[in-house]
């Protein structure tokens, strides 16, 4: 940072973006008044909710999204959630075709990424999921993004082959998660969606489709979270669609709990009673082993625990704005102090 600083002062560069942004409300002085660009445009890339359509377009919105976090960007902090969004993302995943060989070829210079790489953003992914696990999202909120802003966004633009771009991939997108599930926790809603779609389009590009619909299933919970219970019903559809060829019977006993969930808000009282049913019937199917570890968490505890929304009063719609800069209203279905059980992330 000491260097950017120098750069700007001694001429060769000038503070662009977020960071002309802040530096122009530091000093109380126009963009223009500075010699700066306008940076409206960019505002809008970055404020604009939308499923990438390449690996490397990802890679592009979540470092900037990751940068802009880490500096306390406010129009980023306290954007809203994207209704439009959800849908669009679900069905672009949905009729994906298999994803193409990653290689990270960006630059000849670029360092060379092994899966020992990987597996250091695995370990440092699982430490800070025991911390979330703990404490809460927003104590390690910001440690986890300015890692990886820092540490995560370098290796992505390294060069790697296909084994181990998928690695990176999939790891990635499972620490994104997280991040994601702290912007949740922080009422951070609209930054809290944009993370679970930069997760899942990396699940894809991975070839991961169990971790994908882990991804997809977060939305679901956000948007009953929200008040949007048909759309977080039919995200957690989208989710066992997505991977019933591949889903293990906890990971569609979990799903079927997600739609329950927004079901038993929507008054439809049958359909949430056969979607509790289908969670019973497939939660007693499973066998320890066969279980991806990180949706371990969710057993016959877990479904009960979701059984019980049946019995919470039907609420109302929240505006599309709430919960972008502070919690929803009093009333908004929240479980604790955490909005999701223990383990729902992937790590």
């Amino acid at each position: 940072m000491k260097r950017r600083i120098a750069s700007w002062e001694n001429g060769p560069s000038v503070a662009e973006g977020f960071y002309g942004a802040l530096l122009a409300a530091a000093l109380e002085l126009g963009s223009e008044e500075m010699g700066l660009p306008r940076h409206g445009s960019q505002d809008a890339a970055l404020l604009d909710v939308r499923y990438p359509l390449s690996p490397d377009a990802t890679i592009s919105a979540v470092s900037h999204l990751w940068r802009a976090d880490l500096h306390g960007y406010e129009p980023l902090l306290a954007s809203p959630p994207s209704q439009p969004a959800w849908s669009d993302a679900s069905l672009r995943w949905l009729v994906a075709p298999e994803p193409a060989p990653l290689s990270g070829d960006h630059a000849s210079s670029a360092r060379r990424i092994g899966l020992t790489d990987v597996a250091v953003i695995k370990s440092t992914g699982d430490a800070f999921a025991r911390l979330d696990d703990q404490f809460g999202g927003e104590h390690a909120r910001h440690a986890v993004i300015q890692y990886l802003s820092c540490d995560v966004a370098p290796l992505l633009r390294g060069r790697y082959n296909d084994a181990t771009g998928r690695a990176l991939f999939s790891t990635v997108a499972e620490l994104t998660l997280l991040a994601g599930w702290m912007s949740y926790d922080a009422c951070h809603h609209g930054l809290a969606q944009r993370y679970f779609l930069q997760a899942l389009r990396f699940a894809q590009d991975s070839g991961k489709r169990r971790l994908a619909g882990s991804v997809l299933s977060a939305t679901s919970h956000q948007a009953t979270f929200l008040g949007q219970f048909t759309q977080a019903a039919t995200l957690a559809r989208a989710t066992r669609m997505g991977i019933s060829g591949v889903a293990t019977p906890t990971l569609m006993a979990q799903f079927h709990a997600m739609e329950a969930r927004a079901l038993a808000r929507t008054g439809h009282r049958k359909a949430c009673e056969q979607a509790l049913v289908e969670s019973t019937r497939h939660l007693e199917r499973r066998h320890e082993g066969d279980e991806p570890e990180w949706i371990t968490y969710f057993d016959e505890a877990g479904l009960a625990a979701e059984a019980a929304q049946r019995h919470v009063p039907r609420q109302g719609t929240i505006p599309a704005g709430a919960g972008s800069t502070g919690c929803p209203a009093p009333g908004v279905d929240r479980a604790g102090d955490h909005p999701r059980g223990r383990g729902e992330h992937s790590f």
